[in-house]
């Protein structure tokens, strides 16, 4: 069956351009393509998207009504969709395409329509009037202004404070999904039926708490369903592309909790560990406010490293060999009946430096002394574990949990160290890879029984879960080792990890928010997530002197057309423009067939990428199993 082919007519940037062709490539416009771009302003910007797209492009003056037809039928149009096409459209274009002509309009139609209504313009009136809630319309192109029969609309809600630009960021986002919808009904030949019956999107309010590449991973996933609106605390440079950045620490839960219930959030869905261990799912709850989270009680397994151990031995998950001390006499007694190297570990949350490895006696003497008696780590490091050092290759196995159910997703592998070949310091992550080329790849005995002891470790920590009466309904991170007397648990963490989430995400074929509302609901067992054949590839970049001492502020050139997902982590946007605002940067994602495909897809877009001391790791998704 021949492909519908659009023409999009655009002014300007080209962003609902932009929305119509990631939803034709992305399959979501099927049996579609955009077959033709037309400006009637040679700045346009959007003919460079279209280039950038290899989508053939043409700058036509508005007057110029026979040239727009010639070229038009020689391109074999059958459906136009004005997107930003400051002009009038004349009578002989509508005539040639009769109601095969959209246009995509800032407010809610009919109000704020008409001559005069465009562009900044309407924000302004919208504001001035005072009215609650504004909107995007997509409606077939009539001989009027603003005047034909409505498709599809969606809301947008008029916050306190809003100023016209704001207003106008947020609206935009409404507008691609509006238009999108109106383009699929266009492509499929449904547009009488959505004329007669026209839609009004239904938007649910998610709030991602975070500001890191995993908030904005989980932001951009939850995007690809046309009726989420985004909100992020505190959000990052990415978040504010794709959604509304609000000004709340992630500490502050009782304040997440008031924003939630007065804007009428419908989930929210928590990043980070410090709000988990603080009980905002308790707070929630207690307030009647769906979330994504552990409980605080759940929360503890990555709260507290000997509790987590203690919970491994109860339900009987295989881990290293432990002790628990909370004085320098006791930890040295163990240390004399112990072998080295060891790993000596603050209890509580450490900002990921409370691990440390020890080489000897004298190393592990002073980390001891270092957390229990010159308090480094404070609070979180007055009690202390001390275990055995294991080896092997590490997979990270995040499972989805509603507390009854617990399904695996796809394994992945992160790259710790700063430097390549895995030397230098310990960081937040410098890349992750998906699937873990340490677990099931070939499907030999070894791999069969490596990927039964991980379903294992997985059932009984769903078993340890409902015995303990944690109301978890979230995302357990499980990490475990391959050592050679079998898998054991290395740690629990109570969220995505980051940076897999990063690789992980990108790979998921099924709709996040489905997924994260069937556990809300305690429903996952009516769940079955879809994952992506593909391999990715995530190198995380950095800022120069990362994991140490480094600069912020340097402006960000980021592409508009990669292959590969530029998430956002340490940036922020200052005055309209990303700069660099943290020590990891940028986690770029790249689907392929395989591992090297993907790698190269990875850091040739990193080539791209610009900003003053960019540093990244060269070895990631190089696989020596």
């Amino acid at each position: 069956m021949p492909l519908f082919n659009i023409a999009v007519l655009i002014s300007g940037s080209g962003s609902n351009l932009q929305s119509v062709i990631d939803a034709t490539e992305r399959g979501d416009i099927s049996g579609a393509k955009v077959a033709l771009v037309v400006s009637n302003r040679e700045s346009a910007y959007g003919l460079k998207r279209a280039e950038k797209h290899g989508i053939p492009n043409i700058v036509i003056a508005s007057k110029d009504t026979s040239q727009l037809l010639t070229t038009l039928k020689e391109k074999n149009i059958h459906g136009i969709v004005l997107a930003g096409y400051l002009a009038i459209v004349p009578s002989e274009l509508i005539n040639a395409y009769p109601r095969k002509i959209i246009n995509i309009h800032p407010a809610l139609l009919p109000a704020f329509g008409g001559m005069g209504y465009y562009g900044i313009r309407v924000h302004e009136a919208v504001l001035k009037a005072a009215v609650p809630v504004t909107g995007a319309t997509a409606h077939i192109v009539d001989c009027g202004v603003d005047t034909g029969a409505v498709l599809v609309q969606g809301e947008v809600p008029v916050l306190q404070g809003d100023t016209a630009l704001k207003l106008q960021k947020r609206v935009l986002r409404t507008e691609h999904k509006v238009l999108v919808r109106a383009v699929k009904a266009l492509a499929k030949g449904d547009i009488e039926e959505l004329a007669k019956n026209p839609i009004m999107l239904s938007q649910q309010r998610v709030l991602v708490v975070g500001s890191g590449g995993r908030e904005h991973a989980i932001g951009w996933k939850l995007s690809q369903n046309p009726n989420v609106e985004l909100y992020f605390a505190p959000g990052n440079g990415g978040t504010a592309q794709i959604g509304e950045n609000i000004g709340i620490s992630v500490g502050e839960v009782e304040r997440l909790a008031d924003f939630a219930e007065k804007h009428n959030i419908h989930l929210t869905v928590v990043g980070p560990e410090q709000p988990l261990t603080l009980g905002i799912a308790d707070v929630f709850r207690k307030h009647g406010l769906r979330i994504f989270a552990p409980d605080q009680s759940g929360a503890t397994l990555e709260g507290s490293k000997a509790y987590a151990k203690r919970f491994m031995r109860k339900y009987g998950i295989p881990t290293a060999n432990y002790d628990e001390v909370t004085d320098i006499a006791d930890g040295m007694n163990v240390l004399d009946r112990s072998g080295y190297p060891i790993v000596i570990k603050a209890d509580g949350l450490a900002a990921g430096k409370g691990v440390v490895i020890c080489a000897d006696r004298k190393e592990a003497e002073q980390a001891l002394r270092d957390m229990l008696e010159t308090g480094v780590f404070g609070e979180a490091g007055k009690r202390v574990v001390i275990e055995e050092f294991l080896t092997g290759k590490e997979v990270s196995l995040l499972c989805f949990t509603d507390s009854e159910t617990i399904i695996p997703m796809e394994t992945a592998s992160d790259y710790k160290r700063a430097l390549d070949n895995d030397m230098g310091l310990n960081t937040g992550g410098m890349g992750s890879i998906s699937p873990s080329p340490y677990y099931t790849q070939s499907g030999d005995d070894d791999n069969l029984n490596i990927k039964a002891s991980c379903a294992d470790i997985a059932k009984k920590t769903l078993a340890g879960i409902k015995q303990e009466g944690f109301d978890y309904r979230g995302v357990i991170y499980i990490g475990i080792i391959l050592t050679q007397s079998g898998a054991k648990v290395l740690e629990y963490n109570a969220r995505f990890g980051d940076p897999e989430t990063e690789a992980l995400l990108p790979r998921l074929d099924s709709d996040l928010f489905e997924i994260m509302e069937a556990i809300a609901d305690k429903k996952l067992s009516k769940v079955t997530p879809v994952w992506k054949k593909e391999y990715a590839v995530c190198v995380v970049v950095t800022s120069k002197g990362y994991p140490g001492k480094y600069k912020t502020g340097f402006e960000i050139t980021i592409p508009t057309a990669t292959e590969s997902i530029a998430f956002h982590a340490g940036t922020a946007d200052k005055d309209g423009i990303t700069v660099t605002d943290g020590g990891r940067v940028l986690a770029v994602t790249a689907l392929a067939a395989d591992f090297e495909q993907a790698r190269d897809i990875a850091y040739k877009d990193i080539e791209k990428i610009q900003f003053e001391g960019k540093t990244f790791r060269m070895d990631i998704g190089v696989v020596n199993t």
